[in-house]
């Protein structure tokens, strides 16, 4: 879409979902775009949203090159979201993945934050 605003979302979801006989989605997966999770959470609030990690990990080469040791952190990064098994061990994991890199990212603060997407 050219205009990805909120208004422009939703005018989609409301012409998809007649198309669709009225049945609201079980679940959507979109990148990471604010303005369709507005949309999505207004026009079908049941519809399980999540995050693409594709989208996620091909942004991590650019939101962390400005480290020293970027790709070494890349590489845990990805240890990390891959090999957490449990919510418990993601947290531990996440946690001690930062504090031993003393990664302060608002990038990676916000991930976190929005992880049950």
């Amino acid at each position: 879409m050219k205009n990805e605003e909120i208004e422009s979302f939703k005018c989609l979801f409301q012409c998809y979902l007649p198309c669709m006989g009225g049945n609201i989605l079980k679940g959507i997966l979109t990148d990471q775009c604010t303005s369709m999770k507005r949309a999505i959470e207004a026009c079908m609030p049941t519809t399980i949203h999540r995050w693409c990690i594709w989208h996620i990990t091909k942004k991590i080469p650019s939101k962390l090159n400005g480290y020293k040791r970027h790709t070494e952190i890349e590489q845990e990064m990805s240890q990390v979201v891959w090999n957490s098994h449990s919510k418990d061990s993601f947290d531990r994991n996440w946690n001690n993945f930062l504090l031993k890199y003393g990664l302060v990212d608002k990038w990676l603060s916000d991930l976190y934050e929005d992880r049950h997407i």
